[in-house]
Formats: structure tokens, sequence, C-alpha cells
């Protein structure tokens, strides 16, 4: 199980439902003051900005860590890939 923080333009969202399923411990945040809140409280592993959220390529610099942007296909089987890639013995197998 990994944390994810996922930075979009709406709250709730359907990929933050998806992600809880597969076992991920997720918050939302609707702009970056609640990213950097959220990983100061939390032991955030992975930082995920969704792909409608404007000004993406310069909030990915500015966040430490690991912070991936969404493209606007990407659905929660993707987002499970990348992680189980990043951190095999975290992500969950949903069978």
């Amino acid at each position: 199980m990994s944390s994810l923080v996922i930075l979009n333009t709406i709250s709730p969202s359907k990929l933050s439902d998806d992600l809880i399923l597969y076992g991920h411990q997720v918050w939302e945040a609707l702009d970056v003051s609640d990213v950097l809140f959220l990983c100061e409280q939390h032991s955030i592993d992975v930082v995920i900005i969704a792909a409608e959220v404007e000004d993406a390529e310069m909030i990915e610099k500015g966040l430490r860590g690991t912070v991936f942007r969404l493209k606007p296909n990407a659905d929660a089987a993707y987002v499970e890939w990348e992680l189980s890639r990043w951190f095999p013995n975290r992500t969950s197998t949903v069978q």
C-alpha cells in the first residue's frame, strides 16, 4: 500500500475512489498549498497531478519527492501499474 496525494480540479474524484479500492491510502488536494500541508502531516509516497490541473509542469518542478503528472486518458489501473514499478513491495494486487 502506498500513500498518495492527488492534486485535482474536482473532489471527490473517481480516480481516488478507484485507488482506494486497490488498497492505497489516498488524500485529495485542490491546490498546491493543500498538497504541501498533507506532505508535512503524513508520510506521502507519491504526489499525482491530474491532467486537468493548470501549470502542472511548473507545480511538478516545485514539489519534492516522487511526483508524476497524469495524461488525460490515465485511469486507476495505469496508476497502479506505475506504482507497482516504483514500489514493488508496497502495492497491492486486486484479483
